[in-house]
C-alpha cells in the first residue's frame, strides 16, 4: 500500500526564509508555496505554488481546507521595522490578524503550525533572553509580532513558535539583508556607517529552516528561540563579513544608533539564549564566521 506524502504549506515563499523552506521540505513533502505575489520568484520542480493574501480570512480557509497540509511554516511578515510606525494597519494586518485566521483554519483541520517571530518583542535591557523572558517591545513592529504570538498561543491550535532575529542567506529575485547589502556596498568601493551599539545574533536562512523543520516534526508546543549561536554587534558582523569575503574591513564605520537615527526605536541588546532548541530539538546553529562560511558556499553553489 503506497503512503499518502505529508504536505507542508508554506506562507511568504517569496521571502528569503521561505524559499530556504521550501527548499528543505521539497524533496519528500508535497509542497504548496504560497505568497501575495502573482508568481513565484524561484519555482522549483514539483512545488505547487498559489498567490494568497492571508490576511482575507475566507481565501486561507479556504486555501487551507482545499490543500490540508499536515504543517504550515507562516514565514509571511511585514518586517519594514521603521515603516511599521507609519503604515501600521498594514504592519497589524499582516503580523496580527492574518496569525489569528490562520490559526483557525489550521485548528478545523488539525494541522500543526509553525510560526515566525522576532527578537523585537523584547526591550534589549535584559539579554540574553530565553523563552520564558518578558517580552516588553519597543515599537509597533514587535507590539504587533507580539499580537501575532498571543492570537496564536491562544487559538487552540497545535503550534510552535519560531522567535529569530538578524536573518541572512541566499534566494532568488530578493529585496536586500544586511549582508548582502554590505557585500554589494563594499565590492563597489562604498564606505559604510553601521551601528556598534546594537547586538544580536545573525542567522544563516538555511539553518534556520532546517532548524524550523525539526520544530515542526517534533512534538513540541510552545515558543523556541532559534537563532545563529554568537551574540556581535552589528558593526563586529560587518567586519566579519568583509574579512570572510576578503573585501576591504577599513570602508566600514562604526557609528552610534542616536547618531544614525532611525525611526522606530530598536532593542540594543536583544540576544537570544537558543540552548532550549539545542536541548529539546538537537539544533545546532553555527557561529558568525562558520555561518557566514556556509553562505559563501551556497552563493558558490548558485
Amino acid at each position: 500500500m503506497k503512503l499518502l506524502p505529508r504536505k507542508a504549506l508554506v506562507l511568504g515563499a517569496n521571502g528569503l526564509l521561505g524559499q530556504n523552506l521550501v527548499r528543505v521540505f521539497a524533496h519528500d513533502y508535497e509542497v504548496l508555496a504560497v505568497a501575495a505575489q502573482p508568481e513565484p520568484r524561484a519555482p522549483q520542480p514539483e512545488v505547487y505554488y498559489q498567490s494568497c493574501d492571508i490576511a482575507e480570512r475566507a481565501d486561507i480557509k479556504k486555501l487551507v481546507k482545499n490543500f490540508i497540509p499536515n504543517c504550515i511554516l507562516n514565514a509571511a511578515a511585514f518586517t519594514d521595522v521603521d515603516g511599521s510606525e507609519v503604515k501600521r494597519e498594514a504592519c497589524w494586518r499582516v503580523n496580527a490578524t492574518a496569525v489569528g485566521y490562520l490559526a483557525e483554519a489550521a485548528r478545523s483541520i488539525d494541522a500543526r503550525v509553525i510560526h515566525v517571530s522576532t527578537d523585537y518583542v523584547f526591550d534589549g535591557t535584559s539579554a540574553p533572553y530565553n523563552e520564558e523572558s518578558r517580552p516588553q517591545p519597543l515599537g509597533y513592529y514587535g507590539k504587533a509580532k507580539l499580537a501575532g504570538e498571543n492570537v496564536l498561543s491562544t487559538s487552540g491550535a497545535n503550534y510552535a513558535i519560531a522567535r529569530t532575529m538578524v536573518l541572512y542567506g541566499s534566494g532568488k529575485n530578493l529585496r536586500l539583508n544586511f549582508v548582502t547589502w554590505l557585500l554589494g556596498q563594499l565590492r563597489a568601493g562604498k564606505e559604510v556607517r553601521i551601528v556598534n551599539d546594537q547586538y544580536g545574533n545573525p542567522t544563516l536562512a538555511s539553518e534556520l529552516a532546517v532548524a524550523m523543520r525539526k520544530l515542526a516534526e517534533s512534538k513540541q508546543n510552545g515558543i523556541f528561540h532559534l537563532s545563529g549561536a554568537e551574540t556581535i554587534s552589528r558593526y563586529d558582523f560587518a567586519v566579519q563579513i568583509a574579512r570572510v569575503f576578503e573585501l576591504n574591513e577599513k570602508l566600514i564605520h562604526p557609528v552610534t544608533t542616536a547618531e544614525l537615527g532611525q525611526a522606530a526605536k530598536r532593542p540594543m541588546n536583544s540576544a537570544f539564549d537558543i540552548s532550549k532548541a539545542q536541548r529539546e530539538l538537537g539544533v545546532t546553529m553555527s557561529n558568525v564566521v562558520e555561518g557566514l562560511k556556509k553562505f559563501r558556499e551556497e552563493l558558490s553553489q548558485e
